[in-house]
């Protein structure tokens, strides 16, 4: 079983809610099942910053190492709740999930790269991975904990709530 990981966002509607949902939704239909899922981080916009904040996690999964499926089912949860991807690059979303990795696999294609290629410069993202899988290594052989505390993004990343978020008992824990 391979390990996937999921960025998750929103700052449109009830973001806490569309991240739950989202979630929900993606394990009813990847090819895999949830291991872990971080805490719920209040984090600053990137990029287009005229919006709201932004609510972010992340969330491990353990499942087949199929990358396109994995991508095409993020999409379908992402516009079976809302998602338009009609507004400007990296603006206000309902629902925002990103693959971020699959096991220490490298992948270009026109439609998905692995690791997902601004993984390093977001503290977003690695604050939350960190918390869940800090030893996990991209294929340069970086662990994610080493990132986060080189990472120069000077964006705000707040924890707001736990993992219990998520609407299960944690399983989390650092390693």
């Amino acid at each position: 079983m391979a390990e996937v990981f999921v960025g998750l966002g929103s700052n449109q509607g009830d973001s806490r809610e569309l991240l739950r949902r989202g979630l929900e939704r993606l394990e009813a239909v990847v090819p895999g099942n949830l291991a872990r899922v971080s805490s719920l981080y209040r984090t600053g916009p990137v990029g287009y910053t005229q919006q709201p904040d932004f609510l972010n996690a992340v969330a491990l999964f353990r499942g087949e190492p199929l990358p396109e499926a994995w991508l095409q089912r993020l999409l379908d949860v992402e516009a079976e709740l809302g998602r338009r991807r009609d507004g400007p690059r990296w603006g206000p979303r309902r629902l925002d999930l990103d693959l971020l990795a699959v096991d220490a696999r490298t992948m270009e294609t026109a439609a998905l790269t692995l690791p997902h290629p601004r993984l390093r410069e977001r503290r977003f993202v690695l604050v939350p991975w960190a918390e869940i899988a800090p030893d996990f290594r991209l294929p340069d052989g970086e662990r994610i904990a080493d990132l986060e505390r080189a990472c120069k993004d000077a964006g705000r990343v707040e924890a707001v709530e736990g993992p219990e978020w998520a609407g299960r008992p944690p399983e989390n824990g650092r390693g």
